[in-house]
């Protein structure tokens, strides 16, 4: 179990995400069927945002409960132990993004040409991912949490 202080531990809650370059989403339709996807991301200032095309289940399932739930997790191959991968994960309130043009050329710069194929996609859309309370998983014993203020704490998980 490793010791983190505070500082340390908020520090990663800002840095978790910049050499990953997926998440994965989780969403429901109205009746709570879940689906599980994944996307590429990119960042601005504290929300998400993701690129969907809008013939498939996850876009109508945002689109109708304006929520999902994500993952931002470690290569399995780069992790101490397969039950201690370091993960990020928050539910989300989610907006259909208007100003794409911002958001694409974030794309651009995070990915290269590899996603500016999106751009002309016209079923794909931006959705905007506003996380509420996070919480970070550094390795066994190393469970934290932060909500949207900064404000930090130790998630108790009382194993048997």
């Amino acid at each position: 179990m490793s010791k983190y202080t505070d500082e340390e531990i908020i520090e990663k809650f800002k840095t978790f995400d910049l050499d990953k370059y997926s998440m994965i989403v989780g969403t429901t339709n109205q009746q709570n069927d879940p689906l599980t996807n994944y996307s590429p991301f990119v960042k601005l200032e504290e929300d998400y945002y993701i690129c969907v095309s809008s013939n498939m289940p996850h876009f109508h399932n945002i689109m109708e409960t304006k929520k999902a739930h994500v993952m931002i997790i470690e290569d399995e191959s780069k992790a101490s132990h397969i039950y201690a991968r370091q993960r990020l994960y928050f539910s989300a309130s989610c907006e259909l993004q208007n100003d794409e043009e911002k958001i694409f050329k974030l794309y651009d710069k995070r990915y290269g040409d590899a996603l500016s194929f999106l751009r002309t996609m016209k079923d794909f859309k931006i959705i905007k991912l506003i996380p509420g309370e996070k919480s970070l998983v550094l390795g066994f014993g190393a469970a934290y949490k932060i909500d949207s203020k900064g404000n930090l704490g130790h998630k108790k998980i009382n194993h048997k």
